[in-house]
């Protein structure tokens, strides 16, 4: 029996496409410093030229990720390990005056080729974006990027760009839970893979 979601709860309807699989997005800040903040409304939209969308929270107050990506255009998508997971966190929690996410995270630079946003050595893979266009979807806007450059940890992927899950296991967000003094976080931590072989219909 389906169970519809009542008209004035349709917000809450998005958790249904949960699990997300976020990632650590880097930015520049006005003064030159480094931002980093955790998203997951992040998609590959185009496969030649490649691009990925991502959504950013625009009201009732803009992220300062948008912010910095709205001034420079250019950011960093960095691919972290369920190992990365309270770091991931804490990411996402409000700073202290003066106090920088990128440094009390205790994260490494890893220089960038063709945008000025530096990655995260700690992370697997990295994809340098450049925006291309912007659309308000709503209560965030949905920026629009080229890859320009890409890099990735050698073992952790394989040679055709799969995860090798000996060797990289991927931080994938089922829940989580704010408390008061802290949050409580559920990823899925993969025990084995489930490989399945699906003929082609007969017409094809």
């Amino acid at each position: 029996m389906k169970k519809n979601i009542d008209q004035g709860d349709l917000a809450q309807s998005v958790f249904l496409l949960q699990p997300s699989r976020p990632i650590l997005c880097t930015t520049i800040n006005t003064d030159g410093s480094l931002h980093v903040a955790p998203f997951s409304w992040i998609n590959p939209v185009s496969h030649k030229p490649p691009r990925v969308a991502m959504a950013l929270l625009n009201k009732p107050k803009k992220q300062n990720s948008l912010v910095n990506i709205e001034r420079t255009g250019e950011f960093v998508v960095n691919v972290p390990s369920l190992e990365l997971a309270e770091k991931l966190v804490e990411c996402s929690y409000l700073i202290k005056e003066g106090e920088n996410k990128f440094r009390r995270a205790g994260f490494n630079v890893l220089p960038s080729v063709k945008v000025s946003p530096p990655g995260i050595q700690e992370c697997k893979a990295h994809l340098e974006c450049k925006v291309i266009n912007s659309l308000d979807a709503g209560d965030h806007i949905l920026l629009v990027a080229d890859i320009l450059q890409a890099s990735y940890e050698e073992g952790a992927y394989s040679s055709n760009l799969l995860i090798n899950l000996e060797r990289f296991t991927p931080a994938i967000h089922i829940l989580n839970y704010v408390l008061d003094k802290s949050q409580v976080h559920v990823f899925l931590k993969p025990c084995g893979s489930h490989t399945i072989e699906v003929p082609y219909p007969d017409n094809q």
